[in-house]
Order: C-alpha cells, then structure tokens, then sequence
C-alpha cells in the first residue's frame, strides 16, 4: 500500500511538471523591438551655416539629442516615422574640422549617427569665372560674362557610379534670384523617387548671399523651381531641386498653372529624344516688385521666364542631330488658363529670345556642330516643326 501511494505520488509530481512546462511552452514571446533608423542626407557639410532634412524611422516615441552646441533639430521629439525633421547648424569659426555625435532614442533603442563639418580651409572652391561657361563646354550652358556681377556655379550628382553634374546657376547676389539655370535631362538623368521637400540653403553660398527658403516667400509668393524637382528624382539630385538659389517667388496662378504645364511639355520632349538641354531663366531688369524671405532678405520678383532648349536625337540627320526651341511668358497671373502651345504667342526661336535677353544661349553649340549648322538650328521657328507638337 505505502508503495503504490509512492507510485501515485511521483506520476503526480510528473504530470504536473508535465503540465508545468506545457504552460510555459505556450506563452508568447515578448515582440522585439527593431532598433530605430536615423538618416543623415548629408554626413560631411560645409563650415557655412546651414541646414538640411534628417529621416527618422522608429516606432513609438523617439528623441534627438546631440552634445555639441552648435546643432540643433526641428522638432527633437515626436512619435513614429519623420521624414520632415530639420537639422541646422552655424558655422565653423575654427581653423579644423568638426564633429557632432547625433542620437535618436526610442525606448531603450537607440541609433548614432556623425555629422561632421568642414573647417574653412577644407571647403571646395566654387568655379566663378566668369569664362566659365566656354570652360565647360557644355552643350546646356549661356554665356557668362566678366565683371557683370553674376557667378556661376555647378552642383553634381551621382547616377550609377558615376559623378555627373546636376545643374548649373550664374547667381544674382543682389537680387537673389539665378539669372538661369541650365541641366541636361533625359530619362536616365531624371532617375526615380518622388519630391522630398527639403526646402534647404545651398552649401556653395554662404547663408548672406541667398534666401532661406524653409517657408514661403512673404508677400504671397511660391517658391518656384527653376530646374523642377520632377526633373531630379534620385534622393540626392533631388533634394539640390530645393536650394534657395534654385528658387524665385511665383505668382501662385503662374506658378501652378502654364508654367507647370510648360514644365510637363519639356519632360514630355525630353522622353522622346535622346537628350534634352535646358535652360530656365528669369528677368528681373524692370522689376518694381520684391517679395522677403524668412529671414527679411529681399528678393527681386521676375517680370518674366523663358525657356530654351536643344533636343538632340543621333537619328535625326539635320544640323547635326540638333533642333531647338524657346518660350517666353510674362510673370503674369492672367495666363493660369492657357497652355503653350505652337499658336501661343510666347513661342520662338532660339535666335528671337536671345535677341530679346541680350545673351548668347547655347555658346557652345558652334564648336558642337560648326557655325553655319548652329545658325540653322538657332534661327529655326518651332512652330512650324511638327516633333515638338
């Protein structure tokens, strides 16, 4: 009897280990937790003031902290994923580079990331010769000319693995606005992605020589591209779409409406050939009217916009593949209606708007395809030319 009690006593004891570890085996698992991520758009900057736009990606309530005095972050805090999160920083009064430890904390996670910052010395030197235009040799580029109080200036990007310019600018340090800026566009060098906003300073000027732009202009004006963001859409080439100094202030019914869908028109010729060389310009000679930017600077309001461009195709045999186009719109609210067209009247070649700019467009297309090729393709009406309609 004693030892069937015992039998009896241990498979208890085992049924309820049993039973024991059953339980155990069928509790959930705590979820982890992913560590959050923090995106710098640029690791290594000027020693200008400046700014430009950090991605955080956690989940739950996050903070930014960093220990050196000379960041900042707009906001510091918040919950779950942020791609508008502003990081500024003043410049470098040393003689030697500097760096900024950046952590993102979410619960007991957390992600560092290093900013650092260019001591004077180290900066790149912008090119500002006013030859440069013919240095380059760049099928895009204008005249630039000495002493005129205008500098050029080029921003890169990469596609692929390769280094290749973005656009280029000849900046009106008094008006601030960029007489024009000129690109190549084809499919290739559009990229993909979509428009990031970040609405930031141009690490080539110093922060004095050009407008803040992280809101809208006062006095009722846009913030208008000259170079589109949808003509940019990797990350990096696009967010250089955002500069200050590819901006000038729009009237909201111009902005939005026929230059919008001029925009349209040249990424459409642009898909059809095999390259597209653009120029977006301004004239703000006449110009009564100025708009202030965040910071009171005053900028110069256009009277007028243009575009010009050189589409080339190695199909076409005429003029050595070349053919060319130009349009020039009044800045004026009274157009939002309307699409350019070959009957608009802004329509013209290449040679009338130089004639009414006062400036050499396409300087380097002569040595491109010789003199008499260039008169052609310069001279040409497009609105008798069936391929850009």
């Amino acid at each position: 009897m004693n030892a069937s009690k015992s039998i009896f006593r241990f498979l208890g004891a085992a049924l309820l280990t049993v039973l024991s570890l059953g339980t155990v085996s069928c509790e959930k698992e705590e979820p982890v937790t992913p560590a959050p991520v923090l995106k710098l758009a640029k690791t290594q900057v000027g020693s200008g003031k400046g700014s430009q736009f950090i991605e955080v990606q956690a989940i739950g309530p996050w903070t930014l902290s960093t220990e050196a005095s000379w960041v900042r972050f707009t906001p510091a805090s918040g919950s779950g994923d942020n791609a508008a999160v502003s990081l500024t920083y003043e410049a470098n009064p040393d003689d030697k580079a500097r760096s900024a430890s950046i952590t993102l904390s979410c619960g007991d996670r957390k992600t560092v990331a290093t900013l650092r910052q260019n001591a004077p010395s180290e900066d790149p030197q912008p090119e500002v010769d006013g030859g440069s235009s013919t240095k380059r040799r760049w099928l895009e580029l204008p005249e630039t000319r000495d002493n005129d109080g205008l500098y050029f200036y080029t921003h890169d990007m990469t596609v692929g693995a390769k280094t290749i310019r973005n656009y280029s600018f000849y900046w009106d340090e008094k008006a601030l606005v960029a007489h024009w800026v000129a690109y190549p566009l084809n499919t290739a060098l559009r990229g993909s992605g979509s428009r990031f906003d970040a609405w930031g300073l141009d690490p080539l000027l110093p922060a004095s020589k050009q407008p803040t732009v992280t809101s809208t202009f006062r006095g009722g004006w846009t913030r208008g591209h000259q170079i589109p963001s949808a003509d940019r859409l990797n990350r990096a080439a696009n967010e250089a779409t955002f500069y200050g100094t590819n901006m000038t202030p729009q009237e909201y019914n111009f902005n939005g409406e026929i230059w919008a869908r001029l925009e349209g028109s040249v990424r459409g010729w642009a898909s059809r050939c095999d390259t597209l060389y653009v120029v977006t310009g301004c004239v703000v000679e006449g110009s009564t009217e100025t708009a202030r930017d965040v910071d009171g600077k005053v900028i110069k309001v256009p009277v007028s916009y243009y575009k010009a461009v050189l589409a080339y195709n190695k199909s076409n045999a005429a003029n050595g593949g070349y053919r060319g186009c130009a349009v020039l719109l009044n800045h004026d609210k009274a157009l939002a209606g309307q699409t350019v067209t070959k009957t608009h009247p802004s329509v013209m070649s290449i040679r009338a708007l130089e004639e009414k700019l006062g400036i050499n467009l396409f300087v380097n297309l002569p040595e491109a395809v010789g003199a008499s090729a260039a008169e052609a393709i310069e001279t040409e009406n497009p609105a008798g030319v069936s391929w850009w309609w």
